[in-house]
């Protein structure tokens, strides 16, 4: 796989500073580490099925993959490449829970959070992929779902500034996200259905 393929978005410079600026290098690293494991297992998963990744994009709640003609593939097949991130952090959350090791608690919680984060139905969370790629007909719902759900979650968040800046954040960037899948769903639905029939 070319290198080229793992890129960092720029919103993860404020959760970089952030940590920084604490002086929690070490949460940093966790964190970190445990998206970069997280996007691990999907790869994984893409590459027993057989699917071309051609990106990798590390995100606040794990990351975007960009895979060649994913819609063509089953729909078995999508739901084991779509849960091979969260299985991949099942296997540190457990792994944590039961070894002992410096941080291990705090390693333990990154994934509980990681995990239930990454399950919420919301697009484009695993969650949401998962009910994309049961029901895909459903898409435009789906999307105009997630805008008003993570919509929410962001103003909430907003009651606890600035403890909940990160989660404010996260569910401000999953809205933007929405938005512009909103704005392009009519083409995303055209080369789905061009792609399944080619």
């Amino acid at each position: 796989m070319n290198k080229q393929v793992f890129k960092v978005h720029p919103i993860m410079i404020p959760f970089f500073l952030f940590f920084y600026l604490s002086g929690e290098i070490a949460i940093y690293s966790i964190v970190f580490g445990s998206l970069l494991i997280h996007e691990v297992g999907h790869l994984i998963a893409a590459k027993l099925v057989g699917i071309k990744v051609r990106s990798c994009t590390i995100l606040p709640y794990g990351g975007e993959i960009k895979m060649e003609q994913f819609s063509k593939v089953s729909k078995s097949g999508q739901l084991f490449v779509i849960f091979g991130g969260p299985f991949c952090t099942l296997l540190i959350m457990v792994f944590s829970y039961f070894i002992d090791f410096p941080q291990d608690r705090f390693v333990f919680f990154t994934q509980v959070i990681i995990l239930c984060l990454n399950l919420l139905p919301i697009y484009p969370l695993d969650g949401g992929r998962a009910l994309d790629a049961l029901f895909p007909d459903k898409y435009e719902m789906l999307i105009g779902f997630s805008i008003w759900s993570s919509s929410l979650i962001f103003f909430l968040s907003l009651a606890y500034f600035p403890r909940a800046i990160s989660v404010s954040l996260i569910f401000l960037f999953i809205v933007l996200q929405n938005y512009s899948y909103w704005r392009f769903r009519k083409y995303k639905l055209a080369f789905d259905w061009i792609t399944k029939t080619t």
